[in-house]
């Protein structure tokens, strides 16, 4: 079922981006390391695959082990590490056919691109190589103790590559019906909120959501603009869900306002309302304005108890 293949050499090629209301129907990178956490991911593919609605690739990323404390007799060491390398290599890759085997049973076969070194550089490349329209990955539900450990491969492939990403929650079983996505009125959310009305099956809901911070609430009552704030916002998301549904038409769409911290309200707004996935759009700063300001889409990702949908910025932003 599988083509050895090496991604640790692949190189920068021109930035493409597709039309956002089309990803799914473009060339998938499904990117898997064969784990539970990537079921939904490989499913949905799958399905996907089955129907002839996407061009899928499949790459799995072996990351050995970082090398021993260096010991008496270095070239022991490394031979020890080698060789404890090449048996979890080959069980990684087992474990990547069985769970190919398992999820595109009775489906049309499919080759998988087999690498070495770090996932994330080598999901990045391989995506520009391939000129992918969509990257997928697993999304691990992150607890306490995930969050203390570190970001995941899903949340560092979204920081380094200039393409969507969809990190799929194992949850989700089924092509999309409900999605809900965070609009603060940039390029970058509607373009978000266009990639994610493409994605539902006909007859699914786009949820637009808009959240303010409390401390611009607090300001705006203050200032006694609440009410023009207020009035703005809903003309703004009117005017929104009227030109997705004009190109939509086998959808619907509906407008939310919350007010608190943008990820936590679009993460549970979409719990409750039990959708699919989250959508949201990357915004361009520098490195000042992202430590002050932080990011949506990582807080997304970390808090994450399903899919999420990342759209990158783009130089018109």
């Amino acid at each position: 079922m599988s083509v050895i293949a090496d991604a640790s050499d692949a190189t920068t090629s021109a930035v493409k981006h597709p039309q956002p209301e089309h990803l799914l129907d473009g060339h998938l990178l499904l990117a898997t390391d064969g784990s539970a956490s990537a079921d939904g991911a490989v499913g949905l593919v799958a399905e996907l695959h089955r129907g002839g609605r996407a061009k899928a690739s499949v790459l799995a990323v072996f990351e050995p082990a970082p090398m021993p404390v260096p010991s008496a007799d270095p070239s022991l060491a490394a031979m020890t590490t080698m060789a404890g390398d090449a048996a979890l290599r080959d069980e990684f890759f087992s474990r990547v056919d069985r769970q190919l085997d398992r999820l595109f049973a009775a489906r049309a076969p499919i080759v998988v691109e087999r690498a070495e070194g770090s996932p994330v550089r080598c999901i990045v490349d391989v995506a520009v190589n391939a000129q992918a329209d969509l990257i997928i990955t697993g999304l691990r539900v992150h607890s306490l103790m995930d969050r203390l450990v570190g970001d995941e491969t899903a949340l560092r492939v979204t920081r380094a590559t200039d393409r969507p990403v969809f990190a799929v929650a194992p949850n989700l079983a089924q092509l999309p019906r409900h999605a809900v996505v965070g609009i603060d009125f940039s390029r970058a959310s509607m373009r978000a909120a266009a990639a994610a009305a493409g994605m539902l099956v006909d007859g699914g809901t786009l949820t637009l959501l808009h959240a303010r911070p409390r401390l611009d609430v607090a300001a705006a009552s203050d200032d006694g603009i609440d009410v023009s704030y207020a009035r703005g916002v809903a003309a703004a998301l009117e005017g929104l869900r009227g030109t997705i549904a004009a190109s939509h038409p086998t959808i619907t769409v509906d407008t939310e306002r919350r007010d608190g911290e943008a990820a936590e309200a679009v993460m549970n707004f979409a719990i409750a309302a039990n959708a699919d996935f989250v959508a949201v759009g990357r915004h361009r700063r520098n490195a000042i304005a992202h430590a002050v300001l932080g990011s949506v889409a990582t807080s997304l990702l970390r808090k994450a108890k399903l899919s999420v949908l990342v759209l990158p910025p783009m130089d018109t932003d």
